[in-house]
């Protein structure tokens, strides 16, 4: 049995998520400081509650970046392939069988990957710009769905793998 092959986010994604936490951090702390020493100014544009949701917001983000990043955004095994999308709040495990088929825009940055679940397909896209690696990622995918018969068909600019 194969070992599981990982693939790690390239290291600037997780250095911009750590740098939204701590934009984040400087803001709330100057923010809380501001109304401490000067309680006056919670009537100004801190008082409005669509700042406190930006705050809120720059949190929530970076630190879905920031911790996601810790574990690899895509690791193939023998029977599935798990991805991990940087927007998705959770990972899809998709098992080699289930695939459908696959798309790629020419000279893109997204691979597609189509598969099936007892509710019907579903798709999950993968940012290839975030993949360290990405050229054997996209060799090992390759290589691994044309072994299960999947062949190659361009459509205008865009590149699918499909079953015949």
């Amino acid at each position: 049995m194969r070992d599981i092959v990982s693939f790690p986010f390239r290291p600037w994604v997780r250095r911009a998520g750590l740098s939204i936490v701590l934009v984040a951090a400087a803001t709330t702390a100057a923010m809380i400081a501001a109304l401490l020493l000067r309680p006056e100014s919670r009537f100004g544009w801190m008082g409005e509650r669509v700042v406190w949701l930006y705050v809120g917001t720059l949190w929530i983000g970076g630190l879905k970046v920031w911790l996601g990043t810790m574990r690899p955004i895509a690791e193939a095994g023998e029977t599935s392939i798990v991805l991990r999308p940087v927007h998705n709040l959770r990972s899809r495990t998709v098992a080699w069988t289930s695939i459908r088929g696959t798309e790629q825009m020419t000279g893109g940055d997204r691979l597609i990957v189509y598969y099936d679940t007892p509710r019907g397909m579903r798709f999950v896209a993968l940012n290839l710009n975030l993949v360290k690696g990405r050229r054997e990622f996209l060799a090992l995918v390759d290589a691994r769905l044309r072994t299960m018969g999947y062949e190659e068909k361009t459509v205008d600019r865009s590149r699918y793998l499909t079953r015949t």
